[in-house]
């Protein structure tokens, strides 16, 4: 494939924001889009005609080709789109792209958490027929924050971010021009492989959960990274972490452990990031309805619960978390969740 030129980002978070400053100033032509419900995201970077980058990443004041909410307009002329929205929008963006793809474009979703698998179900005439390709990765390539409005900060870029592709054949080809802008990125097995390797499906839901009463008792003075990863908080990750590679050893993949994944991310392990999160980290969460149960659980440890299942492969500590969030939050994640049957791997 040739140099990347033109690309949509497809959400306007903390996430997107990044991205489309950082590509801007790459000179790739960036498309902006957000939903429409969420039209206030992008109202600043309208009013100022671009988004303003700091950090670590590419700097300075970026000139967005287009920022909208119409999708089609999004991603028309585009060969590569961008998802960076949360989990929980990945089955509606995929059936408003179906019907709306054009021969050869190539889907990123990044820190999908299964969300490769969403879009190959609901696309797969549209892949076959245009000739699709679908990558999912296990994180986004920025540590970032909006701090403003069309201001965002990049503290770090991520290293080794694990990209697999659908169809598994056209790996390096699809990955080739990726790499020129994320030379960090590194081929997976398979789609199916990196859906277990978002670092924030074990981090976030076992500290947020242990730690609800300090929360909710806080009234928002709470940080998750400073004072929630005690010990026995940690044992509870490890044996999250445990049932993930079990799975994966099922599926005849070599796992990483939660920390190896830090160290292939980051250069350092686990325990070193957390006690730097312990000053960088920002506050937080303030509720059970915060994306780190809603999506973290509903969506991750679903996913992963159940493709224990089909694969005869047990997770109590999994279940378990499962079921006490859904009590919580009045819900029950695994009717409502990403399961290994939603995806079509039942």
């Amino acid at each position: 494939m040739t140099k990347i030129k033109k690309v949509a980002v497809l959400g306007a978070g903390n996430g997107g924001h990044a991205m489309a400053a950082d590509l801007t100033l790459a000179g790739i032509s960036v498309n902006l889009f957000e939903f429409p419900e969420f039209e206030q995201n992008i109202d600043p970077i309208k009013k100022r005609g671009g988004i303003e980058i700091t950090g670590v990443a590419r700097t300075g004041f970026a000139e967005i080709k287009s920022v909208t909410t119409n999708l089609e307009e999004a991603i028309d002329g585009v060969s590569h789109i961008m998802v960076v929205t949360q989990s929980l929008a990945h089955e509606r963006l995929a059936k408003d792209l179906r019907s709306r793809l054009k021969e050869n474009q190539v889907i990123v979703i990044f820190a999908g958490s299964g969300g490769g698998l969403v879009f190959v179900k609901i696309l797969k005439d549209d892949i076959k027929d245009k000739n699709l390709a679908i990558v999912e990765t296990i994180t986004l390539p920025y540590a970032c924050r909006i701090k403003g409005p069309a201001l965002v900060n990049v503290s770090r870029l991520i290293r080794g971010i694990l990209a697999g592709v659908f169809p598994a054949k056209w790996t390096h080809q699809i990955l080739k021009p990726l790499l020129e802008i994320y030379p960090s990125m590194m081929p997976a097995k398979h789609i199916l492989e990196v859906a277990f390797y978002n670092p924030n499906v074990l981090l976030h839901p076992v500290a947020s959960l242990f730690n609800i009463g300090r929360i909710e008792y806080s009234k928002g003075e709470f940080y998750l990274y400073r004072e929630g990863f005690t010990p026995s908080i940690l044992k509870i990750m490890d044996a999250v972490d445990r049932e993930k590679m079990a799975i994966l050893e099922r599926l005849g993949l070599k796992p990483l452990s939660l920390n190896e994944q830090f160290m292939l991310r980051y250069g350092e392990s686990l325990d070193k990031f957390l006690e730097k999160m312990k000053v960088l980290g920002s506050k937080g969460p303030f509720s059970a309805k915060h994306r780190y149960i809603t999506e973290d659980v509903q969506i991750g440890m679903v996913f992963m619960a159940t493709m224990g299942r089909e694969l005869g492969v047990k997770t109590p500590v999994l279940d378990s978390i499962i079921n006490v969030c859904s009590v919580i939050n009045d819900a029950d994640y695994w009717k409502t969740g990403r399961t290994a049957e939603s995806v079509g791997l039942k």
